[in-house]
Parts: structure tokens; C-alpha cells; sequence
């Protein structure tokens, strides 16, 4: 935001932009989705999870556009792989770029942003560029591994992948959850410096943060009991429950040695 022309201005038309083109392209694409795919065939397979699932998704509908269009069997099946491989490569493309930044930036904020007690010294220790290479390194070696298992696990490991992914559904959401919550408080307060502010009035200010909530609140709940409505899936909607409290938990016992450390040693865990 800082390096950008104009933040005051150009920030605002880009996030709004970019809110409209992503709301609309993720609903065409879950629309079209939905009338073109037999979703009890392609989910009773199980070769199908939640990494490759949106490839399966793209070419079902590749190969229902297809016989819309009257082609051949194979024809259709042709055009059913392509839109698999376009979506493959876009998805590609677009996760090259961004790699860059997140196989760094989050976890940069992460370690830099809190008290080194947080975390174990070697963690903290930044490289020559200012990066915290220990930390970076440990990371590569855990997606490696996922990704390894989830590639050629088996059955198991992609069961343990699905499991890991509804265990993330609801909680990544969270804490979009309490920042939208804490909006209203932040924006009450008169003593901070505010370069760019988008929300001008109070009650902008509340709609804003009511859409949100309400927002995320439904989303999290029906992603809860739609496996239950849907199938009576029980196990997936506590796995998806189950998700906040474990790392809620994680959490809490992060904080609580850091506290222990404060204690033992008050001047290096302040830093």
C-alpha cells in the first residue's frame, strides 16, 4: 500500500475493483458448476479431493459444454481435458506469482511482528537479507512433506489432507471474524494517525462491518451443517468445528510459554 501512486485514491479503486471482479467470477464459476456437473458420481469417486477437485469440476463442465454444442464423444472429452489444462495452467501462473511473496511475507510478519519469546530462538534468527531463513526453511520442509504425501499417500493421505483442509475451512475465517468486530472500536478511536480512510461516516462504518460479520457468520455456519443436511456427515462438521478449537488451543499454549518465558527472563522476552 505504501509504495503505491496516490494510496489515498488508487488503494480504494483497487480494492473495490478487485472485490467486484472476484465476486463475480467466483460466482459464474460456482454457478456453472452446479448445472453441469452430476455431483453424487463425481463425489462418490474416490480418487476425488478437495486439491484436485476443482480440475474435475472444470472438466465436467468442458465436456457438458461439449455435448451442448452437439460434438462427438470424444470431442467433448477433448474439450473437458483442455479447460482442465487452461484452469491447470492459470492456476499455475498464478500461483508461481504469488509464491514469491507468500513463502515469505506471512511468515515474516509473523516472526518480526511478535515477541521473539513467542518462538524458539532459531526461528528468530534472521539471514543476511533480513529474512528469517531458519524459519523459511522449516516451512519449505512441512509443504514439501504435505504435498509428497498428498501426491503419493494413497487413500490415507488424502483422507488426512481433507481432513486437514475442514479443519482450516472455518477457522482461517475467524479472524476476518474479529477484525471486522473490533472495526467499529478502532474506528472510535480519536488519537491515532489515519493516512487513508475509506469509511468517512459512522454509519458507513456499521454497515460495513455488519455485512461482514453477517456474512462470515453465514458462510461458517452452513459450511458446518451442510454436510450434515446434505449426507448426514456428521464426522466432516465436527472436524470443521473441531478446527478453531485445536488451534485456538495451539494457540493458547504458544501464548502460555511465552508468558513463562516473560517471567523467567522479563528483558529478552519483551524484545
Amino acid at each position: 500500500m505504501d509504495k503505491t501512486e496516490k494510496p489515498e485514491k488508487n488503494f480504494a479503486k483497487g480494492i473495490v475493483f478487485a472485490a467486484i471482479v472476484i465476486s463475480i467470477g467466483y460466482s459464474l464459476a460456482i454457478f456453472l458448476w452446479g448445472v453441469s456437473t452430476n455431483w453424487q458420481q463425481i463425489l462418490s469417486n474416490s480418487a476425488v479431493n478437495l486439491g484436485n477437485i476443482t480440475y474435475i469440476l472444470m472438466s465436467s463442465l468442458g465436456t457438458t459444454l461439449g455435448n451442448a454444442l452437439n460434438l462427438s464423444p470424444d470431442a467433448a472429452m477433448t474439450v473437458g481435458v483442455w479447460f482442465a489444462r487452461i484452469t491447470g495452467l492459470s492456476m499455475f501462473l498464478a500461483y508461481t506469482g504469488a509464491f514469491f511473496t507468500l513463502s515469505y511475507s506471512p511468515l515474516k510478519a509473523i516472526i518480526q511482528g511478535t515477541p521473539k519469546a513467542l518462538w524458539p530462538a532459531p526461528m528468530t534468527t534472521l539471514n543476511a537479507n533480513g529474512m528469517p531463513a531458519t524459519a523459511m526453511w522449516l516451512q519449505c520442509v512441512l509443504v514439501s512433506l504435505f504435498i509428497l504425501l498428498v501426491s503419493f499417500g494413497g487413500d490415507t493421505a488424502s483422507a488426512f489432507y481433507n481432513k486437514l483442509t475442514l479443519m482450516a475451512n472455518v477457522s482461517m475465517t475467524l479472524p476476518y471474524l474479529f477484525l471486522a468486530l473490533a472495526f467499529p472500536f478502532f474506528k472510535a478511536r480519536q488519537d491515532l494517525e489515519r493516512p487513508f480512510v475509506l469509511f468517512k461516516t459512522k454509519a458507513s462504518t456499521l454497515v460495513a462491518t455488519g455485512v461482514v460479520v453477517l456474512v462470515v457468520t453465514f458462510a461458517n455456519v452452513f459450511t458446518i451443517i451442510q454436510p450434515v443436511i446434505e449426507a448426514g456427515d456428521w464426522d466432516s462438521a465436527l472436524w470443521m468445528i473441531g478446527g478453531p478449537i485445536f488451534f485456538s488451543l495451539l494457540a493458547m499454549a504458544i501464548y502460555q510459554n511465552y508468558s513463562s518465558r516473560m517471567s523467567a527472563d522479563p528483558e529478552w522476552a519483551a524484545e
